[in-house]
């Protein structure tokens, strides 16, 4: 007998509490081209099975800071950010929360702007 599982979106339940903990922050699951001052891009990715009911997530964590301060204020607000989806990582549907790469310096498409992105690694419950 198997157990009937449905898989979670865990970008957009993490939001509203992100939105509400950083409310200076504009977040979002896809990236803006209105250029808010500190953009956060969460982008979830499900893996295999961890346990018979939870599943392995990888989320993809990207800040972006415009004027000054470029990459390290985006690699100091990706910490920030970070560690609270650690601190949530207990906060069901979620099982765990852990750090799994980044920040890691990037470069946008025109190679003008650094930006901050890293992965999570989350267990999810999804019974």
């Amino acid at each position: 007998m198997s157990i009937p599982v449905t898989p979670v979106r865990v970008d957009s339940l993490l939001l509203p509490a992100l939105r509400e903990r950083f409310p200076d922050y504009t977040f979002g699951t896809v990236r803006r081209h209105d250029d808010p001052p500190v953009e956060v891009t969460l982008a979830d990715s499900m893996q295999g099975m961890c346990t018979p009911i939870s599943q392995y997530a990888r989320l993809r964590v990207s800040v972006r800071c415009r004027g000054s301060g470029g990459w390290q204020k985006a690699a100091d607000i990706w910490a920030q950010v970070c560690a609270e989806i650690i601190r949530l990582g207990t906060t069901r549907p979620l099982n765990n929360a852990s750090l799994e790469s980044g920040p890691v310096r990037m470069v946008d498409e025109d190679g003008l702007r650094a930006y901050a992105y890293g992965v999570l690694l989350l267990e999810v419950s999804i019974v």
